[in-house]
């Protein structure tokens, strides 16, 4: 994976945390990252703290179980710091890194993402958190 020069977003879930994670995609190379956190506050203040020359940092509230955030959050980014190349999910249980280049040129980009983000929440929430499967009907 490919980090120098890279935009990163960080989305962390409840339970999580993307300081760590942020301060090593900053110590790897990227050049402009956005944090976004369910609590109102710690994405913003992580960006005080990281934001460089070399390195933009931008943090926002936001909350990736939603379609509309994931949407609000790519069009920020996009916006503000360039197209996303990696999309990081921080949960209570690690984090997942999604490369954006590995998504179909052909199919919506949106659509795409939110089905992997989907899986990374899945794999960076603790199992007990998740949502029961539904029953089987005989």
């Amino acid at each position: 994976m490919r980090v120098t020069g890279a935009v990163v977003v960080i989305a962390v879930l409840d339970g999580g945390s993307g300081a760590e994670l942020a301060r090593r995609f900053t110590a790897a190379g990227a050049a402009r990252l956005l944090i976004a956190d369910l609590r109102p506050g710690v994405a913003e203040d992580l960006a005080t703290e990281l934001d460089r020359p070399d390195c933009h940092v931008v943090g926002v509230s936001g909350d990736i179980h939603r379609p509309s955030d994931i949407a609000a959050l790519v069009s920020t980014a996009v916006k503000h710091l360039g197209p996303i190349d990696l999309f990081a999910v921080a949960g209570p249980d690690g984090e997942r890194i999604v490369q954006l280049a590995d998504l179909p040129d052909h199919l919506d980009p949106l659509a795409d993402l939110l089905a992997l983000l989907g899986e990374a929440i899945g794999e960076v929430v603790p199992q007990q958190r998740r949502s029961p499967e539904p029953a089987a009907v005989a």
